[in-house]
């Protein structure tokens, strides 16, 4: 758990560098295992997370405080206990900032990013702690007859 939290502040921190709108700065950005990014400027919640989907990272939709409509959510809800769960620790964590800044704020293609996506997790493919640590992720996907995501 005290992986999850550190990987949490980590990319807290390392989006905030980059220039995002992640709340709770002055508190540390989290305590737990998610951050929330306040992303209007980037086009919203639904907008973000949609985007963020096509290239392989998945981010919910989340109301932030101060948002009107639920239909219009201005954030994004991110965590971190599958990353950790893969082993990636805090270096990694900079790596998905950067990531995500190369797609919302730098303008980098969609299809060019989808491939950072793909080569940082190319190298996280076993479970580092759950029940079944050391087998290979997503077996189970395997067992019930669907593709990896």
């Amino acid at each position: 758990a005290r992986a999850t939290v550190r990987n949490a502040r980590a990319l807290a921190q390392a989006l905030h560098d980059r220039g995002f709108d992640v709340l709770a700065a002055d508190l540390g950005f989290t305590r737990s295992h998610t951050l929330a990014v306040r992303v209007e400027r980037e086009g919203g919640g639904e907008s973000v997370a949609q985007r963020l989907a096509a290239v392989g990272v998945i981010a919910n939709k989340n109301l932030l405080p101060g948002d009107t409509s639920p239909k219009h959510p201005g954030g994004i809800r991110i965590g971190t206990p599958e990353v950790t769960r893969l082993g990636m620790g805090e270096r990694e964590m900079v790596r998905v900032a950067e990531i995500l800044d190369d797609l919302l704020h730098r303008g980098k293609p969609p299809e060019a990013v989808a491939a950072e996506v793909a080569e940082l997790k190319a190298g996280f493919t076993t479970l580092r702690y759950c029940f079944a640590a050391g087998e290979a992720a997503y077996r189970y996907y395997d067992l019930v007859g669907r593709d990896p995501p």
